[in-house]
């Protein structure tokens, strides 16, 4: 067998993945006959530093890792340091915490730090095949198996810098009890360091909205549901560390906005939704098929497109589709929106207009929620805000709706004419939540002018990490190369800061410093 780079006769060529992971498993079973090996010069093997930066690049065994969070936050202090001397606004220690859970899909989870397994998802005889990597456990010894990973990410709200977090194993699906231990633990373990966690971002999985409920006091988030607003929610609970401050849970505006149009297609023909008006009149994705169709004849006339971004695979859904972020916001995106605009306008009128026309009022009303709202490139500085407005806006489409439909008698909670109760329990929290975190954030910290950037508060930075991380690990992550990958890709994909000796990993932030000049920063490969 012969180990080889990509390429040869090239100063910028990087070595191959299979043959750092064949140079791995021999360097940290003996480091001293490895280099052995190496100095016979019969195959070609990466250098002890190169092995060394997949080996040691921020990487810390499964749950609370205080070393290697401390680590990171060293260098977090150094950055304020080069701001102070600078005259550049000094960061606050406020951010943000994401987390996401990743099916594990292989056998061993490696930690290349520690140099041993820290998960097995196969039983120890079926390990007993690479006896000549790995030793053998005890068989009195059980071993934990791995099947899914929580994975946690802090974001600074006032630079650009972030931390990865602790990430934790399990051998069962996710449970609220599992996730709301974690996250607490996960909030302690950064306050030891002084970084404050202000927002809680994560999915709309279920057992997310029960740690979410979990987290609440006897009343819990619905105590204001007897108020003047019948659909206020307090997701929000006081910070275990910090009693005078609150911590924020918001879902992620994405994953949400792929609720909303998954919840449209359910309301095709034999679909689980049958949505419907005040005076009984039915809608849904039928509308947005015949849109692809006449799109058809169109390009079949030659026509131009008025929708060029539409594809069938978008409408014709699959369980692939329904997964990403694309071809959900198309669908509620200005070139949608005129199609449908202009075909219930023509004349003569169809005969479906009735039934377009409430569909493109849903349609819109996701548009306000999140290509206006939430997913937005506007700031927020008050309440009065232009984002907050719209969102306002396209929240109360829902709640009028949602009120027609109780006055003709009980809604119930599996009710085909209305959103699921789970997708309306999401939105209603992403809606008040985040009203609420503008309320309480102050527009000024120490003199310094703040404003929110609502497109940076969504969990997508860990789907990717975690989709980097697989592109680095040959598109497949798995329990065994989830570290390799990790190191991979934090060691190749640093930021430095031109002005001080400073190295950190390139995380978007939530909220811009209006005073900040991030042409002072670059990419370094």
């Amino acid at each position: 067998m012969i180990l080889h780079p990509v390429e040869t006769g090239s100063r910028n060529n990087h070595w191959s993945l299979v043959t750092i992971r064949i140079a791995l498993a021999v360097f940290v079973r003996s480091p001293a006959a490895y280099e052995a090996l190496k100095s016979f010069n019969i195959l070609q093997l990466p250098s002890r530093i190169t092995l060394q930066a997949y080996t040691g690049a921020f990487l810390h065994e499964a749950g609370v890792a205080v070393e290697s969070i401390g680590k990171q936050v060293e260098a977090y202090r150094i950055l304020q340091q080069s701001c102070e001397a600078e005259h550049k606004p000094r960061p606050k220690n406020v951010g943000v915490l994401i987390f996401d859970e990743i099916k594990v899909v292989s056998s061993l989870m490696w930690n290349s730090r520690s140099h041993r397994i820290i998960g097995l998802a196969m039983t120890v005889e079926a390990q007993a095949s690479l006896h000549d990597v790995f030793q053998l456990f005890d068989g009195d010894h059980r071993v934990k198996q791995t099947n899914y990973i929580l994975q946690f990410l802090w974001r600074d709200l006032t630079s650009s810098y972030g931390i990865v977090g602790p990430f934790y194993t399990s051998e069962e699906t996710m449970t609220a009890k599992f996730i709301c231990s974690c996250v607490l633990e996960s909030i302690r373990l950064f306050h030891v360091h002084d970084i404050k966690t202000l927002i809680l971002v994560c999915d709309g999985a279920a057992p997310n909205l029960a740690a979410l409920k979990a987290t609440h006091d006897c009343y819990g988030m619905y105590g204001t549901c007897n108020g003047p607003d019948p659909y206020a929610v307090k997701p929000w609970f006081v910070n275990p560390c910090d009693p005078l401050s609150f911590v924020y849970w918001l879902i992620c505006p994405s994953h949400q906005l792929k609720n909303m149009i998954n919840a449209l297609f359910s309301s095709q023909e034999r679909g689980s939704r049958e949505f419907t008006s005040a005076d009984g009149t039915k809608f849904g994705w039928k509308a947005i098929l015949d849109l692809y169709s006449r799109e058809c004849q169109r390009r079949d006339k030659g026509c131009a497109r008025m929708v060029p971004k539409l594809k069938e695979a978008h409408v014709l859904r699959d369980a692939w589709t329904k997964l990403n972020v694309l071809p959900a916001k198309i669908m509620q995106q200005e070139l949608v929106l005129s199609e449908l605009y202009q075909y219930i306008n023509q004349d003569p009128v169809p005969e479906d207009a009735a039934s377009v026309k409430l569909t493109l009022e849903y349609l819109e009303a996701c548009n306000k929620l999140f290509e206006k709202g939430f997913l937005s490139h506007k700031k927020v500085c008050d309440l009065s805000s232009e984002v907050l407005q719209s969102i306002s806006s396209g929240f109360s489409y829902f709640v009028k709706w949602h009120k027609v439909l109780l006055r003709e008698g009980t809604l119930e909670a599996q009710d085909r004419r209305f959103l699921s109760w789970q997708t309306f329990d999401l939105l209603r929290v992403c809606t008040y939540s985040f009203q609420a975190f503008v309320k309480k954030f102050p527009r000024r910290i120490s003199r310094t002018l703040i404003f929110i950037s609502p497109l940076r508060l969504s969990g997508s930075a860990v789907e990717t990490l975690f989709s980097q991380f697989k592109h680095t690990a040959g598109g497949k992550l798995s329990s065994t190369n989830y570290s390799t990958a990790r190191a991979a890709h934090l060691v190749k994909h640093t930021v430095t800061y031109h002005h001080s000796s400073v190295k950190y990993r390139d995380v978007p932030l939530h909220l811009s410093n209006c005073t900040l000049d991030y042409n002072k920063f670059d990419t370094e490969i």
